[in-house]
């Protein structure tokens, strides 16, 4: 008899705990260590191909059964040819190398200058803000504020310039100097000293590069096959219409005329596709090796957007925190490729969050760069987002009115977002605050919004939350 689906567990929504979270990771996997021992051997995944595998639906999404799952990414058998997943988890966190000197971004800087044409008056006026951080990086202790500062202004110019060539907003410059404020900058100027995982890479002779055949563009997202497209439609429609083990056999024959026809971004596509059918079930062992061989078969960085930041996500669920943030930096440079603010942002504010819960202060450096470029969007939900993370954060460090006013930020863009279950949320924790300094006249009022917008929504367990307070204030 084949497995019922309608009764797998879906992820449920789990109300953060804003008050004792500091040390949740550590405590879960202490307590499951001994659970994946015994359970390591019976849970490893037999997964074969594109093969839809039976198991038994006994989680609801906890912490035990979650790491058993990563665990299982590791020790999983091999699958037939046609389908092979490579072990990625060995380009863990770990190996990340976060140290870059001046003079690498000084030079880097310079010849982004120089490829995007800057205009000789604009160079000018870049130079001088150049030669004010060269002044400072060979002395005995730079000053590193006055560099970041001189290095933004050349940035805005750079982007300015942008902007008007392309008559299109540019803050490519000044994201990719946030992106570099994130890292550990050594100001002291060593030319010898270069991280390669910096380097800004530039066509060695742009001449060659404009002669070469330009090729007609093809749209990324539809095979170009008419047979590949009927079997990828069908199969996305079996996915849409909620039969995923349909629809993961439609990919499999997909799949199949994908490798005939050697059309390698359909084969990303089909295996980011495979990979959500399992995510949405928690089947989590299957949806990482989709995931990642998706990334592996794509040049779209669209696509590797989607993937490391669905990895991202399923490795930050399970409290494995390295992979995660590996991924959502992946996630966040190839959002940048494909001018992906929205995802950028998020992904930040997610690595925020993180390391909000790791109590550790850095969280703000990454809100900071994720609130920028959430105002660059019309996103009022991500802006919603982010205010409402960097709310918790401030409220988690003790931080009471910077976390109140995050918070009524954040209100106002999940009003104009339409969303009152967050506005309601973050009215509720803005009256923790208040309650907790003694002022239950403001608290008042705030659990009364809090308890307006709570009745838009459908859930019961927030209203009744509010009620209660409101109750004993009274």
């Amino acid at each position: 008899m084949g497995l019922n689906l309608n009764n797998v567990y879906q992820r449920p929504y789990v109300a953060p705990d804003r008050r004792n979270q500091i040390k949740r990771r550590q405590d879960e996997e202490q307590a499951t260590s001994n659970a994946q021992k015994e359970q390591q051997t019976d849970q490893n995944s037999k997964s074969k191909g594109l093969q839809y595998t039976e198991q038994q639906p006994q989680r609801a999404y906890q912490a035990t059964q979650n790491n058993i799952a990563y665990q299982q990414y590791q020790a999983v058998n091999t699958p037939q040819a046609e389908v092979t997943y490579p072990n990625e988890v060995a380009t863990a966190l770990a190996q990340r190398n976060p140290n870059i000197n001046i003079a690498q971004i000084l030079k880097d800087f310079k010849n982004t200058a120089i490829a995007i044409g800057t205009p000789d008056d604009l160079k000018e006026e870049v130079n001088g803000y150049i030669e004010l951080i060269e002044k400072q990086v060979v002395k005995e202790k730079p000053n590193s504020k006055l560099i970041k500062s001189n290095l933004k202004n050349a940035a805005s110019i750079l982007d300015n310039f942008i902007s008007k060539t392309l008559n299109k907003d540019s803050k490519v410059v000044e994201n990719w100097v946030d992106a570099l404020f994130l890292q550990q900058i050594d100001f002291k100027y060593n030319e010898e000293d270069i991280n390669a995982q910096f380097l800004v890479k530039f066509p060695e002779d742009t001449k060659k590069e404009e002669e070469k055949k330009v090729e007609e563009p093809v749209n990324p997202q539809i095979p170009q096959d008419q047979e590949l497209k009927k079997l990828f439609i069908k199969a996305k429609k079996l996915s849409y219409a909620s039969k995923p083990k349909e629809a993961i056999m439609a990919f499999q024959t997909a799949l199949t005329r994908a490798n005939e026809v050697e059309d390698k971004e359909t084969q990303s596509k089909i295996f980011l596709e495979v990979g959500k059918i399992y995510d949405d079930h928690d089947y989590l062992a299957q949806a990482l090796k989709s995931y990642n061989e998706s990334v592996q078969r794509t040049k779209d960085c669209n696509v590797k957007t989607r993937a490391h930041y669905s990895m991202a996500e399923i490795y930050n669920d399970v409290n494995k925190i390295e992979p995660a943030i590996d991924h959502y930096f992946s996630t966040v440079s190839f959002a940048g490729e494909a001018e992906n603010l929205s995802v950028q942002s998020k992904s930040l504010a997610k690595i925020g969050n993180i390391y909000t819960d790791m109590y550790e202060k850095e969280a703000f450096n990454y809100f900071e760069v994720a609130d920028n470029l959430a105002d660059e969007t019309e996103n009022a939900k991500l802006k919603g987002y982010v205010s409402a993370s960097l709310g918790d954060a401030h409220d988690k460090f003790g931080e009471s009115p910077a976390a109140l006013k995050a918070y009524s930020k954040a209100v106002k863009n999940y009003i104009d977002a339409d969303s009152p279950l967050k506005v309601a949320e973050n009215y509720y924790n803005a009256a923790e605050i208040m309650l907790e300094f003694k002022n239950e006249d403001k608290a008042r009022g705030l659990l009364e919004k809090a308890q307006k917008y709570a009745r838009k929504t459908n859930n019961e367990e927030l209203l009744t939350e509010i009620n209660n307070s409101l109750i004993s204030i009274s």
